[in-house]
């Protein structure tokens, strides 16, 4: 614990003014995003759709580069060296999956597609004169539809197509290469999201589920005490999922940036990539290969153990905790005003709060990731790199391959060249 303790200390002395910048200009270029895109939204919704996706990926950049930044000051987990832009450009492209997973489901891209919605929609319909007939391509509505699904596809297509440049990448490439996992991404997660509230709606509309809602009803006004111990075991599990939930979120998404690694890849995974061949096996093996790595970075939930998790989880809910009243001493501080003040000023208010919070926050969770991987019974180790798998001129020792009968050897090796992230 006295070393998680210096680890952290040392974190916040050697970096805090660093992570305080990138949070600011990742919060700024986002918003500058969101209304670039609901602008071009309003002439056009494709246009705006592909600029829309960019502003996650600046929150996205902002938190690789935070946790990047504080690596050196890991003791169990610093590089070597700085990495160059391969490391970061990889580390983004194996964070974008799970980061936008997260974003969604915290309700984080609803926000900025309302956003986008609402800037966009408000400059369509003052062109086209308040008449909905005239709207067309234009007022950045998002809906499942032709349009959704081919951006989805050829973004898709365009990823794979890069991945299969072996070690043909250059600077340029892997921009594109992330832009394209940001779009189809965005777009899969979009769809997911219109899906499964069309599915809630057709649900909630169907006759069973208004005779159990009766039913409900019925306990609640007749039955107190049935009624209390159902509202009691809602809040429990809003009260775990805000515990332990989130926090164990936020130690993957830092498992997935920094490249966790199983010492022993589990025989599943293992076994999976020695049988797939062809170009299909090749995307196939680079999947794999991405699961594997999402799961090590899971695996830190538990392979610390229970005891330094609660420690863990119990911090990150004093981190909540201060910032919900640090934001609320702030409020109260300045006082009651008008309306207009408020919307002036109240992002600004919370945005001073959050750039003393977030840097506390990514201090907390690196720390916590150091921690695990130190632990020799864990299992676990940070990559030597985010993505030097990227660079091309790899030694292949002997421990690069594995037998495989009298057809031969699979490389290791051969995987991490298919590879355009960590």
């Amino acid at each position: 614990m006295a070393q998680a303790l210096r680890t952290f200390g040392r974190i916040l002395a050697a970096h805090w003014p660093a992570l305080g910048a990138w949070y600011l200009g990742g919060e700024a270029v986002h918003q500058l995003l969101v209304l670039l895109a609901g602008f071009v939204g309003g002439h056009t919704t494709l246009g705006g759709l592909l600029l829309l996706p960019l502003a996650v990926a600046a929150r996205l950049v902002s938190y690789v580069a935070m946790y990047l930044s504080v690596q050196p000051s890991l003791p169990h987990s610093a590089r070597d060296d700085d990495g160059g832009y391969r490391v970061f450009a990889g580390a983004i492209l194996a964070a974008i999956l799970p980061f936008f997973a997260f974003y969604a489901a915290w309700g984080m891209l609803d926000a900025d597609q309302s956003e986008f919605f609402r800037i966009a929609s408000g400059i369509a319909l003052r062109d086209a004169g308040y008449d909905y007939d005239q709207l067309g391509d234009r007022g950045g509505l998002i809906s499942v539809g032709v349009l959704p699904v081919a951006v989805l596809v050829i973004a898709l297509v365009v990823r794979i197509v890069l991945a299969r440049r072996g070690q043909r990448r250059s600077a340029g490439t892997l921009a594109l290469a992330a832009y394209a996992e940001v779009l189809w991404t965005f777009m899969l997660f979009t769809l997911i999201g219109q899906w499964w509230g069309d599915a809630r709606v057709w649900v909630a509309d169907r006759a069973g589920t208004v005779w159990l809602g009766g039913i409900a009803d019925w306990f609640a006004q007749y039955v107190v005490p049935v009624a209390f111990i159902w509202e009691a075991v809602l809040w429990l599990v809003g009260l775990v999922a805000a515990v332990l939930l989130v926090p164990a979120a936020w130690l993957t998404v830092a498992g997935v940036i920094y490249g966790t690694e199983f010492d022993t890849s589990p025989a599943p995974f293992r076994n999976g990539r020695a049988a797939l061949r062809g170009a299909l096996g090749t995307l196939a093996r680079t999947l794999l290969q991405r699961l594997e790595s999402l799961w090590a970075a899971v695996a830190l939930v538990w392979r610390g153990g229970p005891l330094l998790f609660g420690v863990f989880a119990l911090a990150y809910a004093l981190w909540a905790l201060a910032e919900y009243w640090a934001s609320r001493g702030l409020l109260l501080a300045v006082g009651g005003h008008d309306s207009l003040f408020w919307a002036a000023f109240l992002p600004l208010l919370l945005l001073a709060v959050a750039a003393i919070a977030e840097p506390l926050r990514v201090a907390l969770i690196a720390t916590a990731f150091d921690t695990v991987i130190g632990i020799p019974e864990a299992g676990l180790d940070a990559a030597d790199s985010g993505d030097d798998d990227e660079s091309g001129d790899h030694t292949i020792g002997v421990g690069d391959v594995e037998e495989e009968g009298r057809l031969g050897v699979i490389g290791e090796q051969e995987d991490r060249e298919n590879l355009i992230g960590p």
